[in-house]
């Protein structure tokens, strides 16, 4: 089996994957620039490539964007090569330019989103979106929260394929959740607060909502950590000084496995994001023993936590509710957390993929 995949900038965790699925068929992945001007270059640092790899040679702009012919064209010369191509979305022009191109030639792709979420908008955007959405044979989404997307712009579910979405490999999950006297040992080394202590990953930005986080930890005795960088920084460390939340840290972006390690040494993880079209960071706290307080905005959230098993989901508007979950959530829950861990990893996700590709071969 030959597969083009198209993919926006190489991400460990899809690298990871194409060098999984690489060991089963023949790949072949595009990417449409060498990394995303937001992320650290230590984000790539340990990337290998065990598949064919091509980077478009230019039209990369902005964060994540790109606007070029050169994919167009390639698919254009090569498509009768693959028995698939596969494209990860509709959200750069150089996308979009290769999506109208294979549309007005009736050459057959694979859609595959990552997650998504249905918004408001005006009537000549969703028009844009389902002329670009609606053109694919089949489509690769990561769990039934994320298909109401597809089917806002008019997918049938029928053509949806399901898969696990994971950032790590089956050995990366610990058994079972550490003790208190492992967890110390991890604090004394990364220098971090006592228990109970509760910690959220990821970009410091406006859509991850830390402010609202923050506030619910003044006048408690519980201490939370967020880690990560971004603009809003300085507005953070403002906000803790102003407020005298001696109890709140701050720890800058960690790589994967110094990640995995520090999460390992906290009690639970917490997000109050207000949108994540997906949200790695459910599944990878799950991974490491933590039971999950998320709001509903995230799709993996709403995809893997069982309220009062391995975590609670919560409304941004409901403060009881949140304040609730708080209180109720315990140890008890880890075990049940790294069971869901089980089901989603990078093994898993690729055994998947290769079982859709056989089948929706079958179909073409």
């Amino acid at each position: 089996m030959k597969v083009l995949f198209v993919f926006n900038h190489p991400a460990p965790y899809k690298v990871s994957l194409f060098n999984e699925l690489a060991k089963h068929i023949d790949l072949e992945v595009i990417f449409e620039r060498k990394k995303a001007k937001d992320r650290p270059d230590s984000f790539y640092a340990k990337n290998q490539y065990n598949f064919k790899v091509r980077f478009l040679k230019r039209g990369a702009f902005g964060n994540e964007n790109s606007n070029t012919g050169e994919l167009k064209t390639y698919i254009g010369k090569n498509y009768k090569n693959y028995d698939l191509i596969i494209i990860n979305g509709y959200s750069t022009i150089t996308e979009m330019r290769a999506i109208h191109f294979m549309k007005k030639h009736k050459i057959s792709y694979l859609f595959y989103i990552n997650g998504g979420i249905v918004k408001r908008e005006n009537p000549l955007k969703a028009k844009i979106k389902r002329y670009f959405i609606s053109s694919a044979f089949k489509y690769l989404s990561p769990c039934e929260e994320a298909d109401e997307y597809l089917k806002h712009y008019g997918i049938d579910q029928k053509d949806i394929y399901h898969y696990p979405y994971s950032t790590f490999f089956e050995e990366d999950i610990i058994s079972v959740p550490l003790s208190k006297n492992q967890k110390c040992e991890i604090r004394k080394k990364y220098n971090l607060p006592g228990s109970p202590l509760f910690v959220s990953a990821g970009q410091f930005i406006e859509r991850k909502n830390n402010i609202q986080l923050m506030s619910l930890f003044k006048d408690q005795k519980r201490n939370l950590l967020l880690i990560g960088n971004g603009p809003l920084k300085k507005q953070y460390e403002a906000y803790i000084k102003e407020h005298n939340l001696t109890n709140v840290y701050l720890m800058n972006y960690l790589p994967h496995d110094a990640l995995f390690k520090v999460l390992q040494g906290c009690d639970y993880f917490v997000t109050l994001s207000n949108e994540d079209i997906y949200g790695h960071t459910t599944n990878e706290a799950m991974a490491n023993g933590l039971p999950v307080i998320s709001s509903d905005r995230v799709i993996s959230s709403r995809h893997l936590i069982k309220n009062g098993l391995n975590g609670f989901l919560v409304s941004l508007q409901d403060k009881g509710g949140i304040c609730e979950a708080f209180n109720t959530i315990n140890d008890k829950m880890g075990l049940n957390a790294i069971k869901t861990a089980r089901e989603n990893t990078i093994e898993r996700t690729a055994k998947c993929h290769l079982d859709i590709f056989g089948e929706i071969l079958k179909c073409k």
